[in-house]
């Protein structure tokens, strides 16, 4: 009988020995990288922006095999630069971003990252450009910018300056982007964060940015937000704290900005929805490895721990938004590039 268990037990061990070896064998890692290097813009805090994905630069080191680092930029083109120049394999710096990427950094779109807690899957990622002021300047809306100062946040960023110049441009029924500049009194900001300081410090008296960054600055820089009560939900603000994280009508931010106090930073406009940053790869790399990190990506949704550690996860939206890619998720945008003027293969 002891003959007959150590017989199984090595042909048990001989079998999960062949099944790790083809299981090995499967993945093709000829043209992997020895190290993969991911590009990040960090806005105005390198440490805090480099914490946020260093669980993220784990999971992917563990899962691929793969010694991953991150590097960043001083601005978004700095990143696509980078990448262009093979100096990093991939990205994660924003739509418009990408646009730019895909056209001269040979950036392609893998996956979409959702940042919330709560998975659900069948939800198309994305989010809104906001514009805001301070109550008490006279700006209740995109007409009212006429002469007024005005910070869009960098050149290359969709929500402070791809999508609210375009709102602009159509509003104000403009046929030259330069016309916006003869319109108001433009300035960049440089990022998000001080885009929304300069307005709560009077430096200028409307900007441009994307909805969840006007929530964390009630924390971090602790201006007065009107619109924001914080419930004390853990992670990033949601649309029962902040309702400019869902689509409203005009009239209800007209309701929400009569209704604010002087002196407290209130929206007047709301985007159409965004599609939300992808994450991008170099296409050049193979097709192993891509699929290696597409699916590492993908899996993370399943982990909620690492959910709530990253406060995002990522999605393959291609069926629940009806394109051919991911990379046709962002074709909006190359049309607003167009109307803007902006020649892709120039930045």
């Amino acid at each position: 009988m002891k003959k007959l268990v150590l017989v199984l037990i090595l042909i048990t061990a001989a079998a999960l020995m062949s099944l790790t070896l083809v299981s090995a064998q499967e993945v093709d890692r000829t043209g992997w990288p020895e190290t993969f290097i991911i590009g990040v813009y960090p806005g105005d805090n390198v440490e805090e922006a480099l914490a946020a994905v260093e669980p993220m630069r784990v999971y992917l080191e563990e899962t691929l095999g793969v010694r991953t680092v991150l590097i960043t930029g001083t601005s978004y083109n700095a990143v696509i630069e980078a990448m262009a120049a093979n100096r990093a394999d991939a990205m994660e710096v924003g739509p418009f971003s990408y646009v730019l990427a895909a056209d001269v950094a040979d950036a392609e779109a893998i996956a979409v990252a959702n940042y919330a807690t709560e998975v659900n899957p069948a939800e198309v990622p994305g989010y809104y450009s906001l514009m805001f002021t301070k109550k008490g300047s006279g700006i209740t809306s995109i007409a009212d910018l006429a002469g007024r100062s005005f910070a869009f946040t960098d050149p290359a960023s969709t929500s402070g300056y791809l999508v609210p110049a375009t709102d602009i441009l159509l509003n104000q029924e403009f046929t030259d982007p330069g016309q916006i500049e003869e319109f108001a009194n433009v300035s960049f900001a440089g990022n998000h964060p001080t885009a929304v300081l300069s307005v709560w410090n009077d430096s200028v008296e409307a900007a441009a940015t994307f909805d969840g960054n006007l929530a964390v600055q009630v924390e971090e820089a602790g201006v007065s937000l009107c619109g924001f009560e914080d419930k004390g939900i853990d992670g990033p603000a949601t649309a029962e704290e902040f309702p400019y994280l869902d689509a409203m009508t005009q009239e209800e931010i007209t309701a929400i900005y009569e209704a604010c106090p002087e002196g407290s930073l209130v929206v007047f406009h709301q985007s159409p929805l965004i599609p939300e940053t992808p994450f991008a790869i170099k296409a050049s790399l193979p097709e192993s490895f891509k699929t290696a990190v597409k699916d590492a990506l993908l899996a993370i949704a399943d982990n909620q721990d690492l959910v709530n550690e990253l406060e995002r996860y990522y999605v393959d939206p291609t069926e629940e938004a009806g394109v051919e890619s991911i990379d046709a998720l962002y074709n909006s945008l190359r049309d607003i590039a167009t109307l803007l003027n902006i020649d892709l293969q120039a930045r």
